[in-house]
C-alpha cells in the first residue's frame, strides 16, 4: 500500500497562499495542496488597483493571472468559503458561496491567508453611504465602482481618507482624470510608520504641486447626504464632493483564527518564527499576522505583498515537514506617488528611540547623476543609526528616480546587520547616464559618520596582497 500524501490546505489565495503553495510543493514532492479561495477567479495584484484608476494599466483585468492546477498535487477550491476548522480533528469545512454545497478537508497542516479588509471609519455617514459615494480600493469590484463612479462624477470633487501608499496613488489617479481631489487624514505627516515628519513635507508639497489639496492633521467627522455622498466636514469645513474614497487601513480577517482559539493580539494572529501559530500544524501568514522585526526581534505587523510572499515560503516549507526560519521584516516600502518615488526601510527615528536606541538622522539631498549630464534629478536621503557605533536601523528616499533601488541597498545593509562604515567601504557600480561615481548612498553614510563624531576606520592590519594569509 502505497504511502498517503502529507495534505496540506491553504485557506486564502493572495501572495502568501500562493508562495506557501509554490513552496511546499517544491521542499515535499509527496505532499498534496488544496487551496480555498472565496472569489471566483484566481490571483490579481492589488497593488496595480490605483493605476488602473490612473490610466497607466488599462483595465483591471490585466491584473489577473491563473494559478494552474497539477494534477495529484495542487486542488483549488474557488468560489468557496471556510466556514469552520476542527483543529483536533484537523478537519476543514468549506461551503460553496454559488451552491452552499458543503464539503469537509481533512489536513496535515494548515495555511491560514485569509488577507485584510479596508476599515471604513466609525463616522456619520461613512456606513450609511457605503456604495452609494463611500468607495474603497482593496479588490477589482470596488476598485472598478471607484473608477466609475469618477468618470461619471457630477461634482467631479472627491476626497481621499488616508496619506499611505494607496490613499495617495488613488488621489494622483483621480487627480488626472480631472476631479478636484482633497486628501485628508488625522495626524499631519504621510507614512508615518515609514518616514519622519521631515521627509514627509516633501511630500505634501509634492501632492500641492499637482493640484491636489493636503489636509493632514484635519480628520474627517463626518459624511453628508441622503440617498448619496453631498459633502464631508473636515474640522469644520464643509467640503462639496461626490465621492469618498476610505484608504485608512486595513484590518485582518482574522476571525476564522479566533473561532479556532488560535492566540491573537489586536486582531493579529500570532506566529512564531516558523510563521506556526499557539495551535500545532496551524500556520499563518501575510495581512493577518504579528511577525518579529529583522532588526531585534521586536514585535511588527507589515501589511505588504513582499512580507507576504516571504512568510508564505517560511510556512509552505515547514507544513511541508521542513524546518525554515521566517528572516524577521523591515517594513521596506516603495510607492510612486505621481512620478515621485518614495521609499523606505526599517525604523524611523521615532521609533528608534521608542524602542531605547540612542540614535541619530542624517539627511542629505544630492545630484543623483554628475552635473554635465541632461535632465538633472536630485535625491533626497535620510539614514537613521546608532550613535555610538554607526549600526544602521533604518533609511528613507524620496526622488523623481533611483530612490527604490537605494532603499533596497540599504534594506540588505540592516538585514545583514551592516553600520556606516560597511556602506562607506561598499563598491558601487557607476556610469554617468545613471549615477554619481560618489552615490548618494556613500555621501549620507560619510555625513552621517562625521556628524556622529565617528572616526575613521582603523587599519589593524598591514599587508600586500600576494603575501595576506587566508582568512
Amino acid at each position: 500500500m502505497k504511502d498517503q500524501p502529507l495534505e496540506i490546505v491553504i485557506v486564502g489565495l493572495g501572495a502568501g497562499g500562493l508562495y506557501a503553495s509554490k513552496s511546499a510543493l517544491s521542499y515535499n514532492r509527496k505532499c498534496h495542496v488544496t487551496i480555498i479561495e472565496k472569489r471566483d477567479f484566481d490571483q490579481f495584484s492589488p497593488c496595480g488597483l490605483p493605476f488602473v484608476i490612473e490610466g497607466v494599466v488599462t483595465d483591471f483585468d490585466g491584473l489577473k493571472y491563473d494559478v494552474p492546477e497539477i494534477k495529484n498535487k495542487l486542488t483549488k477550491l474557488l468560489n468557496h468559503e471556510v466556514v469552520s476548522v476542527d483543529p483536533q480533528a484537523k478537519t476543514v469545512k468549506a461551503v460553496n458561496v454559488s451552491t452552499s454545497e458543503t464539503r469537509k478537508l481533512r489536513y496535515d497542516a494548515l495555511i491560514l491567508a485569509t488577507g485584510a479588509s479596508p476599515i471604513n471609519l466609525p463616522i456619520p455617514g461613512a456606513r450609511e453611504l457605503k456604495g452609494k459615494g463611500v468607495h474603497f480600493v482593496s479588490d477589482i469590484e470596488d476598485s472598478r465602482a471607484l473608477l466609475d463612479a469618477a468618470k461619471a462624477s457630477g461634482k467631479k470633487r472627491a476626497v481621499v481618507v488616508g496619506g499611505g501608499a494607496t490613499g495617495l496613488e488613488v488621489a494622483v489617479g483621480l487627480r488626472k482624470l480631472g476631479l478636484d481631489v482633497a486628501v485628508t487624514k488625522r495626524t499631519e505627516p504621510p507614512f508615518p510608520r515609514n518616514l519622519d515628519p521631515e521627509m514627509g513635507k516633501m511630500i505634501v508639497e509634492h501632492l500641492e504641486g499637482l493640484g491636489i489639496r493636503v489636509l493632514f492633521g484635519k480628520g474627517i467627522d463626518r459624511i453628508n447626504g441622503v440617498t448619496h455622498v453631498e459633502s464631508t466636514e473636515i474640522s469644520g469645513e464643509t467640503i462639496d464632493c461626490d465621492i469618498v474614497v476610505m484608504a485608512v487601513g486595513m484590518r485582518p480577517n482574522s476571525n476564522l483564527a479566533e473561532t479556532m482559539s488560535v492566540k491573537t493580539t489586536e486582531g493579529m494572529v500570532l506566529v512564531n518564527n516558523r510563521m506556526e501559530t499557539s495551535l500545532k500544524d496551524v500556520y499563518a501568514v501575510g495581512d493577518l499576522v504579528q511577525t518579529y522585526s529583522r532588526i531585534d526581534g521586536t514585535p511588527v505587523t507589515m501589511q505588504l505583498a513582499t512580507s507576504a510572499y516571504r512568510q508564505g515560503m517560511t510556512a509552505g516549507i515547514n507544513a511541508a515537514g521542513g524546518n525554515s526560519p521566517y528572516p524577521g521584516g523591515l517594513n521596506t516600502l516603495l510607492t510612486v506617488v505621481g512620478g515621485l518615488e518614495i521609499a523606505a526601510t526599517g525604523y524611523t527615528l521615532e521609533t528608534a528611540k521608542n524602542l531605547g536606541y540612542d540614535a541619530r538622522a542624517v539627511s542629505t539631498k544630492r545630484d543623483i547623476r554628475p552635473h554635465y549630464m541632461p535632465n538633472p534629478k536630485k535625491m533626497n536621503l535620510r539614514v537613521i543609526a546608532e550613535s555610538s557605533n554607526g549600526k544602521i536601523l533604518g533609511a528613507q528616499a524620496i526622488g523623481e528616480e533611483g530612490a527604490g533601488w537605494r532603499i533596497n541597498i540599504f534594506a540588505l545593509a540592516i538585514h545583514g546587520g551592516m553600520t556606516l562604515y560597511d556602506i562607506m567601504d561598499a563598491e558601487l557600480s557607476y556610469n554617468p547616464p545613471v549615477s554619481q561615481m560618489y552615490d548618494p548612498i556613500s555621501q549620507v553614510a560619510e555625513i552621517a559618520l562625521k556628524r556622529l563624531r565617528l572616526p575613521p576606520k582603523e587599519c589593524d592590519k598591514v599587508f600586500f596582497p600576494e603575501t595576506r594569509q587566508p582568512e
